[in-house]
């Protein structure tokens, strides 16, 4: 699940553990990656958030100058489509991000459910089109998928920076 991509991205574990840990609020892990354009490695804060709803006043913290968000669901289990479609409407939605700045990540528990089931049609609809399925034998492959992810949420920031200059320019 969510925690356990962030542990693989975080370089503090290489696969999925064998006890399921609730996170409590929100953890801030730290890793280095290196993006496909650049040469040098990026210092990233990842934010694994509780999927509990009674840790919702934390959310602003968590809102505040995030630049891309990772949601993470399992697609055999019926509710998280659902679940997931709602965090999408109380994050990246509310945070006024562009399509190219949120990445979803379909994690299957079973081994041979990594196949690729349409992206949650709500999401879809909003333009979102990253989407990548990780089993948990696989989950090095975060590293690429997130990698590749970042690049893309670098281009957006700068594309939105330049815009804003832009429009301070014409009307200054």
């Amino acid at each position: 699940g969510k925690s356990t991509i962030s542990n693989v991205l975080a370089e503090a574990a290489e696969g999925p553990s064998e006890v399921y840990r609730p996170t409590f609020a929100a953890r801030i892990l730290e890793c280095e990656v290196e993006t496909q354009s650049r040469a040098q490695r990026t210092t990233v804060e990842l934010w694994d958030v509780s999927g509990d709803n009674k840790f919702s006043k934390t959310w602003p913290a968590v809102k505040k100058d995030a630049v891309g968000v990772v949601l993470v669901y399992n697609p055999e289990n019926q509710s998280h489509e659902a679940e997931v479609d709602e965090w999408f409407a109380k994050f990246p939605r509310t945070m006024g991000m562009s399509p190219n700045q949120v990445l979803v990540i379909q994690s299957p528990r079973r081994a041979d459910g990594a196949r690729r089931t349409p992206m949650p049609a709500r999401i879809a609809n909003a333009g979102v089109n990253q989407l990548a399925a990780v089993q948990s034998d696989d989950l090095v492959r975060v590293r690429q998928i997130f990698s590749s992810f970042l690049e893309t949420v670098r281009q957006s920031v700068l594309d939105k920076q330049r815009q804003e200059e832009e429009d301070v320019m014409k009307g200054g």
